[in-house]
Order: C-alpha cells, then sequence, then structure tokens
C-alpha cells in the first residue's frame, strides 16, 4: 500500500490524497487550494486522472471538491464514492464556486 499527498499535505486547503493497494488508485478528495497555499498539477501526478478508479468524497467543500471537474476533463472516468448528504450538495456547490447562475 502506498500514500502520495498531492494536495492538502503541508497547506490547509487542497486535499488531495491517492491511495495506491491491491492495483487500484483511490483518491481521496480532489480539492481546490486556496489563498497562498499552492497545489501540484495533474500533470505533475504520478498517474493519469485516467488511472484513478476511485474517487472518495470525505464532504462538499470547495477545498475538498473543487477540482473534480478538471479531474473528469482530464480524463477520469472511475466511480464517486460519497455520502448521500454530499452528493445532493456536490452539483450545487461547484456551480456557487464556478460562479454559474441560472
Amino acid at each position: 500500500m502506498n500514500i502520495i499527498h498531492l494536495g492538502g499535505e503541508n497547506t490547509v486547503t487542497g486535499s488531495c490524497h491517492l491511495l495506491q493497494a491491491n492495483g487500484l488508485n483511490i483518491m481521496v478528495d480532489c480539492g481546490l487550494a486556496q489563498g497562498n497555499d499552492s497545489i501540484l498539477p495533474m500533470e505533475s501526478w504520478p498517474v493519469l486522472p485516467s488511472e484513478v478508479d476511485y474517487l472518495f468524497l470525505t464532504h462538499a467543500h470547495i477545498d475538498h471538491i473543487g477540482r473534480v471537474p478538471e479531474l473528469i476533463e482530464k480524463g477520469f472516468s472511475g466511480e464517486i464514492i460519497t455520502s448521500h448528504p454530499t452528493k445532493a450538495i456536490l452539483a450545487p456547490m461547484l456551480e456557487d464556486a464556478m460562479g454559474f447562475t441560472d
């Protein structure tokens, strides 16, 4: 088993961690960094977004979900695992953060 911190290891925001176990790539959160916190570009990750099998979202704060659209745009097509309440507010949180309005 291997855990690689792709964001949020030494910062407050940008939570993004990769768990590699039994041939699976499981990402825990994929958040935006805020303020002066830095973020590792996806091109620098040890795996391509298309190689991530599962994305586990702990909760719907932007610093935990904010890069999900980028992850999908760059090839992630695995399963997203989260709680029902997080799933219910995921899209509204992302829409609000991106400035989309009806």
